[in-house]
């Protein structure tokens, strides 16, 4: 299960609270918005706006509507900082679902500055843009820096109770994500647990709900416990294709979700079809050769394999990879895991050679951003077999195995 990937893409919209979304038609509410003179009810149409569009998954106009508002703080008088670290939120989600990672970064960064010097360093509105910033941090390989920014935001979201509750659900299930790629499973199924409790005690029925759920089943996914996995799963997307819509980009990380189980049970008929869904819906937005939607192909790429479809995963999968490794700037588990992917395709192509140094590379990148990670073990266990079928190093395998066993006893 791709955690970081989830992590990033299942944000709350933020500033509802202080701008709520109109019911307006887009082009209706931009001819509003072009009419209004003052900087400050300016900024408050365009951000209703980029909600609006946001609601219908456009995200692209949405970081444009959004991108328009921040450059009103030029004007003067400027609109009020309190306004402003709401519409830098925004704007740095829709950077996130366009695959903009670093720019998504830079505006999380701006609205944890204007929001401190607006409410205080312990504020709510300071911990909500810790959060986003933590899974930018995430995506981008930078777990101590996640952890440091998640550490600090979850104690001052549990001040701010019971009006932080849809932050503080969200960042205890970016938590329990960070505890999986540490192997700590107990500690993850409980701040997932306590995420869903705390999100159910809000709202019911809802988008945010609804990711929790799917981060619940995540850590069962990775604890291989499908069967309590899939109806969290399945009730997740049923929540979103009813609230969002079949084709909204947050469905796609939990139909890959849903995949994986499938996958795991052999159904991979299902598997491929929640998996292809998801490609396609992640290609809409940030194109076909975006971050995210070069993961969900590699992921893909793996149902293929498992099914025997040699040719199908040779379509995809090598340029998946390639497009992940020019996108990170350093190493990265989500691109050892595709690399291993890439190994076991050359291994079934009966290219050996490649594959060896393939699995390599990919164990040295999960020893260096990653080493518990349970898909290490996974590529552990096969670049043994590839050794053990060609005469390898007796020593190197049992090593191999050895350190994949005790992966496997942390993660049961």
């Amino acid at each position: 299960m791709d955690l970081s990937w989830l992590l990033a893409i299942r944000l709350i919209v933020s500033g509802t609270a202080d701008v709520p979304q109109p019911a307006l038609a887009s082009p209706a509410a931009a001819s509003a918005c072009s009419t209004v003179d003052r900087p400050e009810a300016r900024v408050r149409c365009l951000n209703r706006l980029a909600l609006d569009q946001e609601s219908r998954g456009d995200f692209a106009a949405a970081s444009r509507t959004l991108e328009e508002a921040d450059r009103l703080w030029q004007a003067q008088p400027p609109p009020p900082d309190a306004l402003h670290g709401i519409v830098l939120s925004n704007l740095g989600e829709t950077y996130q679902q366009l695959g903009r990672w670093r720019d998504a970064g830079d505006c999380f960064q701006r609205a944890m500055a204007v929001n401190t010097r607006t409410f205080g360093e312990g504020s709510a509105r300071v911990a909500s843009a810790m959060v986003r910033l933590a899974s930018v941090e995430a995506m981008l390989g930078n777990a101590a820096r996640t952890e440091e920014l998640l550490a600090a935001a979850i104690p001052m979201e549990r001040r701010a109770m019971p009006e932080s509750a849809p932050e503080l659900a969200s960042a205890l299930g970016f938590m329990a994500m960070l505890e999986v790629q540490k192997g700590d499973f107990e500690r993850a199924r409980n701040l997932a647990a306590e995420g869903v409790e705390v999100s159910e005690k809000h709202s019911q029925d809802t988008p945010e709900f609804a990711a929790n759920l799917a981060t619940l089943g995540g850590v069962y996914i990775v604890g291989k416990d499908p069967a309590r996995a899939l109806p969290l799963v399945n009730r997740a997307i049923d929540i979103l294709e009813r609230k969002l819509g079949p084709g909204h980009p947050r469905l796609a990380p939990i139909l890959m979700d849903r995949a994986l189980i499938y996958r795991a049970e052999d159904k991979f008929a299902l598997a491929e079809a929640d998996a292809l869904r998801s490609v396609n819906i992640l290609s809409q937005e940030a194109g076909p050769n975006g971050i995210s939607a070069a993961w969900a192909k590699a992921r893909l790429a793996g149902i293929f394999l498992d099914d025997g479809r040699i040719e199908d995963a040779q379509a995809i999968l090598p340029g998946a990879v390639e497009a992940q490794r020019r996108f990170f700037d350093r190493p990265n588990w989500r691109v050892a895991a595709s690399i291993a992917e890439l190994a076991r395709l050359r291994t079934m192509q009966s290219r050996a050679g490649e594959a060896g140094a393939l699995y390599r590379e990919s164990l040295s990148m999960f020893d260096a951003c990653a080493p518990r990670n349970p898909e290490a073990a996974r590529a552990m266990r096969e670049y043994a077999q590839l050794l053990r079928a060609h005469g390898g190093s007796k020593r190197e395998i049992s090593r191999l195995i050895e350190r994949a066993n005790s992966l496997q006893s942390a993660s049961n």
